[in-house]
């Protein structure tokens, strides 16, 4: 991935649902040849294009049809895909993968170690490969010795290596397309070398297929249908009423009302990623952000004033935990704030530092200004379709109001807010991020490379740049993990991010219907968990 997993965060839906346009209903009865189980979203596909592509459930898709060299277990272990073996040099700057024999790509070609090379080539040269893409930062070299070997070299240790779930691509397909077209490229005919093969699509799905040549365990369900839906209770009544097999992003105030289906097993399941308020650091004269925003002691009052408990509970109705640092609690990388670095919920000591920082209200109407006499006057940005954004944006209002700093809030289309913040004419906004298992995903979003593409808030520090770097280059886990913390911290302190919450996802699957699948890991979810796990093990009840 190239720091663009994103978004968790449900983007303007387009793609209404009419079920007659499928060609099929929900999961087959028992006894029917078929087994066909349809999966409801609430966000649509951009593209199929895994070179221009950065939305989640589009990522679900290509694990299907893609295979990449090494994949995540259930476990979150390295397991292997294209690749059955794998070593490294013990000077560890080399890579040596042996590949699987016999594979063919949906069309029929054989795959060779050059789709491998000319895959990593392509992303490494052009940037594309928006997903994946930074997974392969370091590698300068690689050879193919013959048909089923990859050797890889690289400038440093790789920390990451086996964390790569970049998909492998076809040369003899790709190769063709003009490199200056490929970005646009529409791939309606995906052809890869996974367990799924595609099968068609439609206004508002997309089909894929079992391949039965595959080179691994052959699936139990015969077709996936991914479908999209502008309307997310439409989607809980086709799940209830047995028109789909699993829903993805469900409200929660659909929970409830799910949890009392004794034909469905519905879950709050936790995922990586956030959602945060994102705020203007760009210290360029060419930012259209207001300049008081650079001062550090606004935002972390900012931070302060928001009552974040509030917002999980009435937003997200207790779907989530509150949020604080880049990498979710629990993971391994994450990194959890002192007692004397964390700023939870308190309105005085909001209201002591902008004092301190020499912003008061001297004119009585209720608004801090700055010595200059500037206004502390912010205007926050939420996606209209978002209703849990819009709902954070509303109490982040009267939040702030508390102590002196006046927000107007604003709601536009997820398009609409990021061109604002491609052009850095923003103060403030609400968005989401998803990550992964790899922390250079998620901390690569804010390197000053990155500057007017995924590092929207324009943040940038040296030694988390350095750190960045540093961190990749680290095979010692411990000693990586440290990097990781310090490079939190950095970011909590300086606070151009400020995460709110880390939200669950609620998803449900016909059981009824349905056995073989579970949360990943424990307490996450079953799908969108950067596994194929349960695609793979689904199969219907006897």
């Amino acid at each position: 991935m190239k720091n663009r997993f994103r978004r968790i965060t449900i983007f303007t839906l387009i793609l209404i649902l009419v079920t007659v346009q499928i060609g099929c209903g929900g999961g087959q009865a028992p006894g029917e040849e078929l087994s066909s189980f349809t999966v409801g979203s609430s966000a649509s596909f951009d593209t199929m294009n895994p070179l221009s592509s950065y939305m989640q459930v589009t990522y679900e898709f290509f694990m299907l049809i893609y295979d990449p060299l090494i994949k995540y277990d259930e476990n979150y272990d390295p397991v292997p895909g294209l690749a059955k073996e794998w070593d490294i040099s013990d000077d560890e700057l080399t890579w040596t993968f042996k590949l699987q024999e016999g594979v063919k790509w949906h069309d029929g070609e054989p795959f060779t170690s050059e789709d491998v090379k000319y895959t990593y080539e392509l992303m490494m040269d052009t940037g594309l490969g928006y997903m994946y893409s930074s997974y392969l930062t370091g590698i300068t070299d690689i050879q193919c010795p013959d048909d089923n070997t990859v050797v890889m070299t690289t400038d440093f240790p790789k920390a990451n290596m086996l964390m790569n779930s970049t998909p492998i691509l076809p040369k003899h397909i790709i190769s063709e397309i003009p490199e200056d077209e490929l970005e646009i490229w529409a791939n309606e005919n995906p052809v890869g070398t996974g367990a799924y093969k595609y099968d068609s699509k439609g206004d508002n799905f997309v089909k894929v297929v079992v391949n039965e040549d595959y080179f691994g365990s052959i699936p139990e369900v015969d077709e996936y249908i991914f479908v999209s839906y502008d309307n997310i209770d439409s989607m809980a009544q086709a799940l209830m009423l047995g028109e789909i097999d699993g829903a993805n992003n469900l409200n929660t105030a659909q929970y409830q009302q799910l949890m009392d289906d004794e034909n469905v097993s519905v879950i709050s399941g936790e995922e990586k990623g956030f959602m945060q308020v994102g705020v203007n650091c760009w210290m360029d004269d060419e930012s259209g952000g207001n300049p008081l925003l650079l001062d550090k002691n606004i935002r972390q009052a900012i931070e302060l004033a928001i009552d974040k408990q509030r917002i999980v509970d009435m937003s997200y109705n207790g779907h989530g935990t509150v949020g604080t640092t880049l990498i979710n609690p629990g993971d391994y990388f994450h990194y959890e704030p002192t007692a004397e670095e964390l700023r939870s919920y308190d309105v005085e000591k909001a209201k002591y530092l902008l004092d301190s920082a020499g912003y008061m209200d001297s004119n009585g109407d209720g608004v801090r200004e700055s010595t200059d006499g500037t206004p502390l006057e912010f205007e926050l940005i939420t996606i209209a379709d978002n209703l849990e954004e819009v709902k954070s944006g509303q109490m982040i209002v009267s939040d702030l109001a508390a102590v002196g700093i006046k927000i107007n809030s604003v709601t536009m289309d997820s398009g609409a807010l990021y061109d604002r913040i491609i052009g850095g004419t923003y103060d403030l906004f609400i968005w989401g991020w998803g990550s992964d298992v790899d922390p250079t995903v998620i901390t690569g979003v804010l390197t000053t490379d990155q500057i007017g593409g995924n590092n929207e808030p324009f943040f940038s520090n040296a030694r988390y740049d350095e750190l960045y770097l540093l961190q990749q280059q680290e095979m010692d886990e411990e000693a990586r993990r440290e990097m990781v913390w310090e490079m939190q911290q950095i970011v909590y302190e300086e606070a151009p991010y400020i995460v709110i919450i880390y939200a669950n996802n609620i998803q449900a699957i016909r059981s009824d219907r349905w056995t073989g699948f579970k949360q990943i890991p424990e307490t996450g979810t079953y799908f969108f968990n950067l596994t194929d796990y349960n695609y793979r093990n689904i199969r219907p009840v006897e």
